[in-house]
């Protein structure tokens, strides 16, 4: 029993040494730098504009959002405008509003979609949201829809009709030259598919592929042009519609 003991007290002896001596070693070694952290952020700029909204849902909070406020068109060469006066809308459209047109809102107003009653049917009163606007530097007045209301159930579509801020200065990292051609309504080798946007309007029709990696084909206010995009970056503008 004797000879057992001194063996287990050898055998501990001799594992706390080796111990001692592993955290000597580990103490000697050189201090290990941390691992550099993956970036996680996007590197493009225009990932971090956050354009302000309004939050319109009646015709009270619509008005109070947009009256005597100055917005810029971002569905370019896709919204119908009408000529307006004191009765209403006119029934004859007056063009497309071109891509960032600037407009000053004057009102916000209901006007009544025409429903033919079907026997045995109710008629569901309907109602189509128009903001009355003037154009920068133009005495005439006019109107555009900006929404629905069905039995008083309202959709507003101003966030995607318009810019409530100046894009010019969301944007204001782009270069001057892009909005140059922005401004002059030219789609140039180089831009993002979002400038083009900007320049030529959105009313296009996208080929196959993914945003940035694709055909898409402007309308551009009847003078279309077709624009090849690869890594989100215009590679061709060829003027006409797709082949």
């Amino acid at each position: 029993m004797k000879k057992k003991i001194q063996i287990g007290v050898a055998v501990l002896l001799v594992a706390s040494a080796l111990r001692l001596a592993w955290i000597f070693y580990q103490r000697s070694q050189p201090a290990q730098l941390p691992k550099s952290q993956q970036v996680t952020y996007s590197s493009n700029q225009d990932d971090y504009v956050v354009p302000h909204k309004i939050y319109g849902y009646d015709l009270k909070s619509v008005k109070k959002e947009l009256v005597g406020k100055t917005v810029w068109v971002s569905a370019g060469n896709s919204l119908y405008y009408y000529p307006y006066a004191s009765g209403g809308a006119s029934q004859h459209k007056a063009g497309l509003l071109a891509p960032l047109e600037k407009l000053a809102i004057q009102d916000v107003i209901l006007q009544k979609i025409s429903a033919t009653p079907q026997v045995g049917q109710f008629v569901v009163e309907q109602e189509q949201v128009m903001a009355v606007f003037r154009k920068a530097g133009q005495p005439a007045t006019y109107v555009v829809g900006i929404g629905t209301s069905v039995g008083g159930n309202y959709k507003i579509m101003a966030n995607q009709e318009f810019f409530i801020d100046d894009p010019h200065e969301l944007y204001k990292h782009w270069p001057p030259d892009v909005w140059e051609a922005i401004d002059h309504h030219e789609a140039k080798t180089g831009m993002s598919e979002l400038q083009v946007g900007f320049a030529v309007g959105t009313s296009a029709t996208a080929g196959a592929g993914d945003y940035g990696n694709r055909v898409m084909e402007y309308t551009n206010a009847g003078k279309p042009v077709t624009v090849t995009f690869s890594g989100n970056k215009a590679a061709q503008v060829v003027p006409g519609p797709a082949q």
